[in-house]
Protein backbone atom coordinates (compact mmCIF):
# COMPACT_ATOMS: atom_id res chain seq x y z
CA UNK A 1 0.00 0.00 0.00
CA UNK A 2 1.49 3.70 -1.40
CA UNK A 3 2.03 5.88 1.35
CA UNK A 4 0.33 9.67 1.39
CA UNK A 5 3.57 11.02 0.41
CA UNK A 6 3.79 8.81 -2.30
CA UNK A 7 0.64 10.16 -3.60
CA UNK A 8 1.80 13.91 -3.67
CA UNK A 9 2.09 15.45 -6.84
CA UNK A 10 5.31 14.31 -8.88
CA UNK A 11 7.91 17.33 -9.80
CA UNK A 12 6.68 16.44 -13.78
CA UNK A 13 2.86 17.05 -12.53
CA UNK A 14 3.94 20.25 -10.78
CA UNK A 15 6.27 21.94 -13.67
CA UNK A 16 3.15 20.65 -16.19
CA UNK A 17 0.61 22.69 -13.63
CA UNK A 18 2.96 25.59 -13.62
CA UNK A 19 3.57 25.69 -17.22
CA UNK A 20 -0.12 25.60 -17.89
CA UNK A 21 -0.81 28.27 -15.50
CA UNK A 22 1.35 30.20 -17.07
CA UNK A 23 0.05 29.49 -20.47
CA UNK A 24 -3.62 30.92 -19.28
CA UNK A 25 -1.93 34.00 -17.19
CA UNK A 26 -0.08 34.97 -20.70
CA UNK A 27 -2.91 34.46 -22.92
CA UNK A 28 -5.15 36.10 -20.15
CA UNK A 29 -2.32 39.24 -20.82
CA UNK A 30 -2.48 38.91 -24.70
CA UNK A 31 -6.47 39.44 -24.77
CA UNK A 32 -5.82 42.31 -21.67
CA UNK A 33 -3.60 44.35 -24.21
CA UNK A 34 -5.74 43.90 -27.46
CA UNK A 35 -8.62 45.58 -25.30
CA UNK A 36 -6.52 47.98 -23.88
CA UNK A 37 -5.05 49.03 -27.21
CA UNK A 38 -9.01 49.18 -28.79
CA UNK A 39 -10.03 51.57 -26.21
CA UNK A 40 -6.85 53.13 -26.55
CA UNK A 41 -7.63 54.07 -29.91
CA UNK A 42 -11.22 54.47 -29.58
CA UNK A 43 -9.99 57.54 -26.83
CA UNK A 44 -7.77 58.92 -28.88
CA UNK A 45 -11.04 58.75 -31.41
CA UNK A 46 -12.89 60.98 -29.10
CA UNK A 47 -10.21 63.01 -28.21
CA UNK A 48 -10.21 63.91 -32.32
CA UNK A 49 -6.92 62.38 -32.84
CA UNK A 50 -8.12 60.12 -35.40
CA UNK A 51 -10.57 59.79 -37.96
CA UNK A 52 -13.55 57.40 -38.10
CA UNK A 53 -12.28 55.71 -41.15
CA UNK A 54 -8.96 55.19 -40.00
CA UNK A 55 -10.36 53.79 -36.07
CA UNK A 56 -12.47 51.85 -37.96
CA UNK A 57 -9.77 50.24 -40.54
CA UNK A 58 -7.82 49.71 -37.26
CA UNK A 59 -10.52 48.38 -35.10
CA UNK A 60 -10.56 45.60 -38.01
CA UNK A 61 -7.23 44.71 -38.86
CA UNK A 62 -6.58 44.59 -34.68
CA UNK A 63 -9.58 42.29 -34.20
CA UNK A 64 -8.30 40.15 -37.21
CA UNK A 65 -5.15 39.69 -35.70
CA UNK A 66 -6.49 38.98 -31.87
CA UNK A 67 -8.62 36.70 -33.02
CA UNK A 68 -6.30 34.67 -35.08
CA UNK A 69 -3.80 34.82 -31.90
CA UNK A 70 -6.58 33.25 -30.17
CA UNK A 71 -7.44 30.55 -32.55
CA UNK A 72 -3.88 29.38 -32.81
CA UNK A 73 -3.56 29.19 -28.53
CA UNK A 74 -6.79 27.84 -28.35
CA UNK A 75 -6.31 24.96 -30.62
CA UNK A 76 -3.09 24.25 -28.60
CA UNK A 77 -4.70 24.44 -25.44
CA UNK A 78 -7.52 22.48 -26.48
CA UNK A 79 -5.45 20.02 -27.50
CA UNK A 80 -3.30 19.73 -23.77
CA UNK A 81 -6.76 19.72 -22.14
CA UNK A 82 -7.55 16.92 -24.16
CA UNK A 83 -4.39 15.29 -23.55
CA UNK A 84 -5.21 15.64 -19.54
CA UNK A 85 -8.26 14.76 -19.94
CA UNK A 86 -7.64 11.36 -21.16
CA UNK A 87 -4.43 10.65 -18.71
CA UNK A 88 -6.40 11.70 -15.32
CA UNK A 89 -9.39 10.49 -16.27
CA UNK A 90 -7.55 6.69 -16.77
CA UNK A 91 -5.81 7.81 -13.38
CA UNK A 92 -8.88 8.21 -11.71
CA UNK A 93 -10.77 5.10 -13.42
CA UNK A 94 -7.63 2.96 -11.51
CA UNK A 95 -8.28 4.90 -8.12
CA UNK A 96 -12.22 4.45 -8.04
CA UNK A 97 -11.44 0.51 -9.15
CA UNK A 98 -9.28 0.29 -6.41
CA UNK A 99 -12.00 1.95 -3.83
CA UNK A 100 -14.99 -0.03 -5.48
CA UNK A 101 -12.64 -3.49 -4.80
CA UNK A 102 -11.60 -2.19 -0.88
CA UNK A 103 -15.79 -2.21 -0.09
Amino acid sequence: MKKFADMETSPDDMELHETKTEVYETWAGINRAFEQIISAVGKLHKLGVLSDDYVTDQDTITNDLWAKINTQILKKVSEREEDDRNHYGKMRATIERRIRGRQ
